[in-house]
């Protein structure tokens, strides 16, 4: 039995452990066994040599521990293992100064866990990424691992301290001979691979073993052939860390040097980070991050000056990494600055990589003189390429980058993007959805609205059918209701959901009466050759047309045997139920506590071989998020206490927990999220709007202070504090800048 891959989400670590920390003391339990070896189990090794590390784990209790088969961690490097070497000394952590060079970093990624059982898991790890050795010697290395937890406790909780067998290692001074030869195969094998091919999973990797073979062996030459070829992506991690924890320290920088300035390097933001790590000073002087920046910024300012010699792809390549760091940073350039770099982007726009345009245009607008930009932005907006699956990577951006475009032309020129956009909707194969093809005036378009529903009727593309039903919920009058129900009522609760919740929609706002049985049918949808929609259909629906009738449905559906129907249906009254849902929610929640408490067990991932028990806890969850953080009433620290009390499982006590840790902190906490108009965490809540905002401020009593966390940099944060003051002051609430 394999447990879900699950994704551990964003977290911020404030500090990293070194490879030459003390791993804290531990005692394995009696029925878990855990080794360390090298693969084939070789024990001696030159200097630079890869050490490929074998940590593999046992229990004789089965299903009773699970363990983390994390490989990468999105920080660089995992922390899961702590590595104690003896001697002391003749090794060294070769990203010390790397994570020791930054503020923090975010961590988390897709991890796996699988149960521990008699048959060993095995981890394969490369010894080399934490311990680099500097001297010939014998070695005696202990590893202390933390990837084994109870499995009856939620993820990340009851973690245990493994200490493995003592493991020696003779380690040998490298010939130049071996060197050279070592580094031209690994050349040979990077030569031979198409730059950035990847082999399908669990094949074999030659281009990622030969870019560990240059990224540990440490010489002068392996740090030159790191540098030219640090832009591949399939290898560039391993290549950013060989040069910062390379001992060829000298001429790794003076590589990079070079590369800065080079008419035909591309520089790249990754290149000029891991470049004021190289430049640091070797031994610990003074405040690392700060030396970093400040060498970082020095870099750029060189790149600036550079870009007159940058020629082609390197060009392109360069000045969008200016223009992306005055974009992250809010660093704007002086104007005559800003509209050179936006003019050298446009002329050299084709020569980036699709991805780059994409992102170019979605997220570095502010730092591009727009003007300049509108006749870019006319042409890639009417580009067109008909993919055969919208959903393929490049597609995606392609038709991202295409979006984006025409949502600029027409925030500058209305007038001249209308058309543009008319044309896209009568596509028979439209690549925009509402999101993007929504922004026009008008209530309805009758001059589309019957082209739409014909297109609809003739394609089989899901991707096609989602975009034709979210532009006939956004435009079609009442004419076409009955061909949207002759295309609904056959295919009801067997459509992608991303096409039923837009025609349900629809329904919905022309005609509501015709859309409650029909909401009715697409709820009670359920078993084989029926697309589950129904879990998530009430809240889906609501986001695009809120009605009374969906308040009715959700109460009813609180009670629904699918513990996923009635948690959606939690999540909808909290998000658009009025205040009288609440006690609904109450009613509800004691019902579930009642059913459940003292039969946690059950309710956890894998007990008797099932998940059910984690979608009836997933509801019991629904239920008391829903009731701490509803829109239309407070959840003061009385009530929070109460639904710490109704908690089930460990995971439902932490979140109780963690509001009421957030409602007791003084003053209470307003951050401004610059997502679309404008978002804000108020407290626990979560309000998508302004409008939201001031509602959940009212709520508040009188006299009540708020401390404002947002950024005065961030696009809107000035105009969304001012407004949201301004409503506060009418009801004796006061917002408060937070103290620089």
């Amino acid at each position: 039995m394999r447990l879900a891959a699950i994704v551990i989400p964003l977290a911020l670590f404030l500090s990293m452990a070194a490879a030459s920390q003390t791993p804290t003391p531990s005692s394995s339990p009696s029925d878990i066994e855990f080794k360390v070896k090298t693969r084939g189990e070789q024990t001696t090794f030159r200097i630079g040599e890869v050490i490929p590390f074998e940590l593999s784990f046992v229990s004789s209790a089965p299903d009773k521990y699970r363990l983390d088969t994390a490989t990468y961690d999105r920080s660089g490097r995992l922390n899961e293992e702590q590595f104690a070497v003896e001697p002391s000394t003749g090794w060294s952590d070769p990203l010390y100064r790397y994570f020791h060079a930054f503020q923090g970093f975010i961590g988390g990624g897709l991890r796996g866990f699988n149960p521990l059982s008699l048959k060993p898991t095995v981890i394969p790890i490369e010894l080399n990424e934490w311990v680099q050795f500097n001297r010939p010697g014998r070695y005696r290395i202990t590893v202390t691992s933390g990837r084994v937890s109870v499995l009856s406790g939620p993820v990340g909780t009851a973690q245990l301290r493994l200490k493995s067998n003592e493991l020696t290692l003779t380690i040998l001074a490298a010939s130049q001979q071996w060197q050279q030869q070592t580094l031209q195969h690994a050349v040979a094998v990077l030569d031979a691979t198409k730059p950035s091919a990847a082999p399908a999973a669990g094949q074999p990797h030659p281009s990622r073993d030969a870019a560990k073979t240059l990224r540990y062996l440490g010489t002068a030459e392996a740090a030159r052939e790191m540098v030219r070829r640090l832009n591949d992506e399939n290898v560039s991690a391993d290549f950013r860390f060989g040069l910062v924890g390379s001992p060829a320290h000298d001429a790794a920088l003076q590589a990079m040097e070079d590369a800065l300035v080079a008419p035909q390097y591309p520089v790249t933001n990754d290149f000029l980070t891991t470049m004021s790590v190289v430049a640091l000073p070797t031994e610990d002087s003074g405040n690392l991050p700060t030396q970093r920046e400040q060498l970082e910024a020095r870099f750029r300012e060189d790149l600036i000056a550079a870009l007159a010699n940058k020629q082609g792809d390197a060009l392109a390549a360069s000045t969008q990494t200016i223009i992306e760091e005055a974009s992250i940073r809010s660093r704007p350039r002086p104007p005559d600055l800003k509209r050179k770099l936006t003019e050298q982007i446009v002329s050299t726009f084709d020569l980036l990589p699709v991805s780059k345009q994409a992102e170019l245009l979605q997220y570095r607008w502010n730092a591009l003189d727009q003007q300049a930009m509108l006749p870019l932005v006319r042409k890639v907006a009417q580009r067109y390429q008909d993919f055969p699956q919208l959903r393929l990577m490049n597609a995606y951006e392609y038709n991202n980058a295409s979006a984006a475009a025409l949502q600029h032309w027409y925030a500058m020129d209305a007038d001249g993007a209308r058309p543009a956009m008319i044309h896209e909707m009568l596509r028979p194969k439209p690549r925009f959805d509402a999101k993007v093809l929504g922004g026009l005036p008008d209530k309805e378009l009758p001059e589309i609205e019957q082209t739409l529903v014909r297109h609809l009727r003739a394609s089989e593309r899901y991707e096609v059918n989602s975009n034709l039903a979210s532009l006939i919920y956004r435009y079609a009058s009442p004419n076409v209701e009955s061909a949207v129900i002759e295309q609904l009522d056959p295919q009801l609760g067997k459509m992608a959901c991303a096409v039923q919740e837009p025609l349900l929609a629809y329904l919905l706002k022309v005609d509501p009466e015709a859309a409650r049985p029909r909401l009715e049918r697409a709820l009670e949808a359920r078993g084989e050759g029926f697309s589950a929609c129904n879990h998530s259909l009430l809240v889906e629906v609501g986001d695009l047309q809120n009605h009374p009738i969906l308040a009715g449905l959700a109460a009813k559906s609180l009670d629904d045997p699918d513990p996923e129907i009635a948690g959606n249906a939690a999540d909808y009254l909290a998000k658009y139920g009025d205040a009288s849902a609440e006690d609904v929610l109450w009613t509800h929640l004691i019902a579930w506590n009642q059913r459940w408490q003292g039969h946690e067990e059950q309710l956890r991932d894998g007990y008797k071989g099932g998940l059910d028990g984690v979608w009836i806890a997933g509801a019991g969850t629904n239920l008391i998020m829903a009731l701490a953080t509803g829109q239309a009433w407070l959840t003061d620290e009385t009530k929070l206490r109460r639904l710490e009390q109704l908690s089930v499982t460990a995971q439902q006590r932490q979140d109780t927990e963690r509001y009421l840790s957030t409602w007791r902190a003084r003053p209470w906490d307003i951050n401004f999220i610059p997502i679309e108009s404008g978002q804000f965490e108020i407290v626990q809540y979560h309000s998508p709007s302004l409008k939201s905002a001031e509602d959940k401020l009212s709520q508040f009593p009188r006299g009540t202070h708020f401390r404002w966390l947002g950024d005065s940099q961030l696009d809107g944060e000035q105009k969304a504090f001012d407004e949201l003051s301004r409503f506060a002051v009418t009801h004796g609430i006061v917002i408060e800048r937070r103290s620089q």
